[in-house]
């Protein structure tokens, strides 16, 4: 009898060693699942396509008057907005004709059309930082093509 307990204390001892403690490692790549932390993937807020309408006033800053659904939800509207051009591209006349197309071209009072992206569901700030502009369109000076391409054409 004595024998018997001994046997199955001894089974359901080997049965709770877990197998893990003694499998060997894998040499596999790694395709264990990560939690996001280990990853690094904090979520963040998706950005959209803000259309900002309205007179460019000065460096920087434009008095919008419309703009798409994103703008008009935010409460930019009727709000001067400041904007950083530095990385925008900028569609226009050369105006002061010094052969290149930057921000400078763009006169008080132009109605410009400009492009963000932001962060969806943004609101109008007074003392926000500037937005980062993906391009400028001068809708009052709009670039004039080249006489060669047309003739050719």
């Amino acid at each position: 009898m004595n024998k018997r307990i001994i046997v199955a204390a001894l089974a359901v001892a080997t049965l709770a060693v877990p197998t893990g403690a003694v499998a060997q490692p894998s040499k596999s790549k790694g395709h264990e699942k990560r939690t996001a932390k280990a990853h690094g993937n904090a979520k963040q807020p998706k950005k959209v396509m803000f259309v900002f309408k309205g007179k460019f006033t000065s460096t920087g800053t434009v008095e919008v008057t419309s703009g798409n659904s994103h703008v008009r939800r935010g409460g930019f509207v009727g709000h001067a907005v400041t904007f950083d051009f530095v990385n925008a591209k900028v569609v226009a006349a050369d105006t002061n004709a010094d052969l290149k197309v930057d921000v400078t071209d763009v006169k008080d009072g132009d109605v410009v059309l400009v492009q963000a992206r932001v962060a969806r569901r943004t609101k109008y700030a007074e003392d926000a930082e500037a937005i980062s502009a993906r391009k400028l369109v001068d809708k009052t000076n709009a670039p004039v093509e080249n006489e060669d391409t047309e003739s050719a054409a």
